[in-house]
């Protein structure tokens, strides 16, 4: 895909764009070691939301894959996940990092956290904070074992690794570079990540 726009994220660092109907989001991992947090919010309104639970009953998986049209909390679809390189882990079960749960995991250190980043965004957007939805975690690996436990393991994502989504209607989406190193789920080196978006219409090489 020839991208319009190419923004990069250093790790802790967020954006918040407005995108089109068509219009075609690429998230990738560069280095390999980078978990990115990503929202989507319908027109410019906070309340509705893509949301995890929606999502997992409506797919009735932990796991979406290429195919797969994700759902707002009023089961509209918003997102649909066009492609994916990596061995299709992203993580639909945590809520995003923040400064609270850096204290409750032990953390002390007040490092750059996702729902500050998402608050901001938001609010820099003239767009009202109202909750924090659980994010769709992209290239973070967690499972659930046949005990029931929830586990997490290192990211799988290789260096280049992608997802690929096309927006269903129009959609004002926030990607935030998880800067976390709680339970080594980046390697403990986030590395950044890149965001490509292009419009629909525009001539692109489809690669």
């Amino acid at each position: 895909m020839r991208a319009n726009v190419i923004h990069s994220l250093k790790p802790g660092e967020a954006l918040g764009v407005t995108v089109a109907q068509g219009t075609k989001v690429r998230v990738v991992n560069p280095q390999g070691h980078q978990v990115v947090d990503l929202w989507a919010f319908v027109g410019s309104s906070s309340i509705e939301y893509l949301s995890m639970a929606h999502n997992r009953t409506a797919h009735y998986t932990t796991r979406f894959c290429a195919g797969d049209v994700l759902v707002s909390n009023r089961f509209m679809p918003l997102l649909r996940f066009a492609k994916d390189t990596t061995d299709g882990f992203h993580d639909s079960f945590h809520a995003a990092c923040s400064a609270q749960s850096y204290t409750f995991f032990g953390d002390e250190q007040q490092y750059p956290n996702c729902e500050d980043n998402l608050r901001r965004t938001l609010e820099d957007a003239g767009i009202d904070f109202l909750i924090t939805p659980s994010p769709w975690n992209l290239f973070e690996k967690s499972f659930v074992n046949e005990d029931g436990l929830l586990r997490d393991g290192v990211t799988s994502a290789r260096a280049g690794d992608f997802v690929e989504l096309i927006a269903e209607c129009e959609l004002f989406m926030v990607f935030s570079a998880c800067r976390s190193t709680i339970g080594d789920i980046q390697n403990g080196k986030p590395a950044g990540a890149e965001i490509w978006i292009k419009q629909q219409g525009t001539t692109e090489d489809d690669s």
